[in-house]
């Protein structure tokens, strides 16, 4: 480690907090980067001169928040993870599971943000994102053709919207929101003809990308929600 940590002072507040606090700062400051290897937990016991527990503790909560991961075997250890939406998914359906947050809500603030998300990717949607678009209404149409709609590939016309802003928070955060709402809509009785209707909705959404026209995406993802909040209702 070229940061020692034993010079540390670990007294006053939780040891293994302290501990953790000191081992997030030494990834911020670049000592180690994603994929690096920490160093073993007898050595961080020498250096910072606290118990096998205390560090533990602090590896597990390290772990727990998404900074490093664990892995067994001859070459395993502690390793800083790579940052990923994975990680916010998880938090934000912890959340959603255990706080008693409605689907109302969800949809209610998914209702604040995306009408201005998408006119955000009217400006700056590239060819790439077109493309990408294009690609997955084909695909959710000829789910839907076939009798089986593909809810998750649908849903999934958002996370591509969000791309579309080239803001990677932006595409993150989406990409949590859409694991949460899979949650939520398989609780709902979901038709053939909602899947249908929905895919609707992306044609417009994707023609409007194409034109350029802003203000009609915006109106139109708003009414989207109106459409949604009926669904989710019958749940």
């Amino acid at each position: 480690m070229s940061r020692s940590f034993q010079d540390a002072s670990v007294r006053k507040e939780k040891l293994s907090n302290q501990v953790k606090a000191l081992i997030k700062q030494a990834i911020l400051d670049g000592e180690y980067k994603p994929g690096d290897k920490l160093p073993p937990e007898m050595l961080l016991v020498e250096q910072m001169q606290v118990s096998k527990v205390t560090i533990r503790e602090a590896l597990n909560e390290l772990e727990t928040e998404g900074i490093i991961e664990k892995r067994r075997g001859i070459y395993g250890g502690s390793f800083v993870a790579k940052p990923s939406p994975d990680k916010i998914g998880l938090v934000m359906n912890n959340f959603y599971q255990f706080s008693g947050l409605s689907p109302e809500e969800l949809v209610d603030f998914r209702r604040m943000i995306e009408p201005e998300l998408v006119a955000i990717a009217v400006e700056r949607r590239s060819p790439e994102d077109l493309a990408a678009m294009e690609a997955n209404i084909q695909e959710v149409e000829a789910a839907i053709n076939s009798g089986v709609p593909d809810q998750a590939k649908g849903i999934d016309f958002h996370i591509l919207i969000a791309n579309a802003c080239h803001n990677r928070l932006t595409s993150a955060i989406m990409e949590a929101l859409v694991t949460v709402f899979l949650d939520v809509l398989s609780k709902v009785p979901m038709t053939l003809e909602d899947a249908r209707g929905d895919l609707e909705y992306n044609k417009q959404f994707y023609e409007f990308m194409q034109k350029g026209q802003k203000q009609e995406a915006r109106k139109l993802m708003i009414e989207h929600f109106d459409t949604l909040t009926d669904i989710i209702k019958r749940s």
